[in-house]
Formats: C-alpha cells, sequence, structure tokens
C-alpha cells in the first residue's frame, strides 16, 4: 500500500493547523510553533530521520519564542497603553441627564449620546429627572454615577 502522508507533508499540514490555531487565538505561541514545524519541514525534505527532525522543530520553535519576543512585548505594551477608550470606559468621566429617577438603591435610566442606559447613584441616594451626573463606573450594563456640580 502507498504511503499517503510523506514526513514533511505531516510537517506542512501541522504548521497549517497552528496558522489557523493562532488566527483564533491571537497569542503568538501557535506562531512560533509553526517556526518550528517549518525547520522541521526542511529537514525532512533534506531526508533527516524523524529525531532529527523532532529536534529541528524544537530549536525551531525555541528560535522563533527568542526571535518574536520583542515583538511580543511591544504588542503587548501597545494594548495596554491605549489612549482612545472604547466600550464601557468610553463613557467614564462623560455627563448626562437623568431620564427616569432613580430610587433609593434602585435603577433608573439616564441617556448618553442617544443611547439608554440604565444607571444606579454611587451612594445609593435618590436622584430625580433632569438631574445632571456624572459616570463614575460601571457594574456590567449598569452605569455608576453621581450628581455632577458643574452647571
Amino acid at each position: 500500500m502507498e504511503q499517503i502522508f510523506t514526513g514533511w507533508s505531516l510537517w506542512l499540514l501541522l504548521a497549517a493547523l497552528f496558522v489557523v490555531v493562532e488566527l483564533l487565538t491571537g497569542t503568538f505561541a501557535c506562531f512560533c510553533l509553526v517556526g518550528g514545524c517549518v525547520a522541521a519541514f526542511v529537514a525532512a525534505a533534506l531526508g533527516f530521520d524523524l529525531s532529527v527532525q523532532l529536534a529541528c522543530a524544537a530549536v525551531g520553535t525555541v528560535v522563533c519564542f527568542i526571535a518574536f519576543r520583542p515583538l511580543m512585548r511591544r504588542h503587548r505594551e501597545a494594548m495596554g497603553n491605549n489612549d482612545n477608550p472604547s466600550n464601557m470606559d468610553a463613557l467614564l468621566g462623560r455627563t448626562a441627564f437623568i431620564t427616569e429617577p432613580i430610587p433609593e438603591n434602585g435603577l433608573g435610566r439616564l441617556k448618553i449620546d442617544g443611547d439608554n442606559w440604565q444607571a444606579r447613584s454611587s451612594d445609593g441616594s435618590p436622584l430625580s429627572q433632569g438631574t445632571r451626573v456624572c459616570v463614575t463606573g460601571y457594574d456590567s450594563i449598569v452605569l455608576i454615577v453621581e450628581q455632577s456640580n458643574v452647571e
């Protein structure tokens, strides 16, 4: 029976699998494994046996981790130092007016940029409709507000 997969084709298949996993996870680690698979592919294409291929895979993976480490560090720092907040963090510090009163220790509603949000006061005090508030935090999708003294 003819052998369906050769050593080099298995390494290419593994490399493709790791690329897909990397694209789904975005961790950079699987790209390093791809580097190891490519090194093992070269060894298999040159006719080396499995032990040499495995050694090349290990060395290639370690070399990729060392080579990509500065890139990974810069990427993590760039992701951590985002000067443009998004999602809920973009609402922190914003001012709004209460559209439905907030009862004592309860929930009311407010509107920011046309979006209607549930809100509660930071100290549990009631706030009446039309009160100007500042967003100080959030708990899931509920904004935490306090009365704003700025007119």
